[in-house]
């Protein structure tokens, strides 16, 4: 049985057919599955590897009148659909820098029975991590973690924290590390950390990744390299 299939069957015993009067002639639950399936995949992007990255935060838009029929089940369709998204992931070998999360929106531009989908690549908390901790950290607990630091440009200096498997370098608002170098591609690279090394990974960027002088698909850090993106040059420090 397929994850749609599966979707499809966990809606049936829901709320005693809710689900099947709320969506009558208007938006199906399996049509934005369907198109949860298909923004991933054109989305996806390769990385490490042959790693294989995908959106985890999904946004639906809605005209008015479906949002309204929806709103009595949003939390329980949201996660059943949150759920499908990470089952058909799992099946395909696709993987997130954080938790798989869809929301519905109601937007003013649509019809009853039309829906658009948008996705982001969001950065979440480290499995066995305290909330909030994703992306940063205090002072006490970034001892002896992995750190990057601006070199260049208007915010040298400023440091962030390798808390994160993995953190994506970049001008687009998906980038952990958000860059304002027009030279830099919305995802261009990013850090992997694992429990021996900490790897550098070009993204497919239009103008390519440097370490201390040299292009690189991928390469090792240690302590003290020099990463350059686009202008913009980052230190790698291999503990704070």
């Amino acid at each position: 049985m397929g994850v749609l299939q599966r979707f499809e069957r966990r809606l049936e015993g829901m709320v005693e057919g809710a689900f099947a009067r709320a969506f009558g002639g208007a938006v199906q639950p399996v049509e934005v599955a369907a198109a949860l399936q298909r923004e991933a995949a054109d989305k996806k992007a390769i990385v490490a590897h042959g790693r294989v990255l995908v959106p985890n935060t999904y946004v639906v838009e809605l005209a008015a009148a479906d949002n309204e029929r929806l709103a009595e089940y949003d939390e329980a369709l949201r996660k059943e659909l949150a759920d499908m998204v990470s089952e058909h992931a799992k099946e395909q070998g696709w993987s997130f820098v954080g938790p798989v999360t869809v929301a519905l929106e109601q937007v003013d531009d649509l019809t009853t029975g039309t829906f658009r989908v948008r996705s982001a690549v969001v950065a979440g908390k480290v499995a066995g991590a305290p909330a909030g901790t994703a992306g940063r950290s205090d002072p006490a607990s970034s001892h002896g973690r992995p750190q990057l630091q601006l070199a260049s440009g208007t915010e040298a200096g400023r440091v962030l924290v390798l808390a994160d498997p993995v953190t994506v370098i970049g001008r687009g608002a998906d980038a952990h590390l958000r860059l304002t170098d027009i030279k830099v591609s919305r995802l261009h690279a990013e850090i992997r950390v694992d429990d021996e090394r900490t790897w550098l990974v070009d993204l497919g960027s239009s103008n390519g990744t440097t370490l201390n002088g040299r292009p690189i698909d991928t390469a090792a850090l240690n302590d003290g390299d020099r990463i350059r993106v686009g202008d913009t040059e980052i230190l790698f420090r291999e503990a704070g």
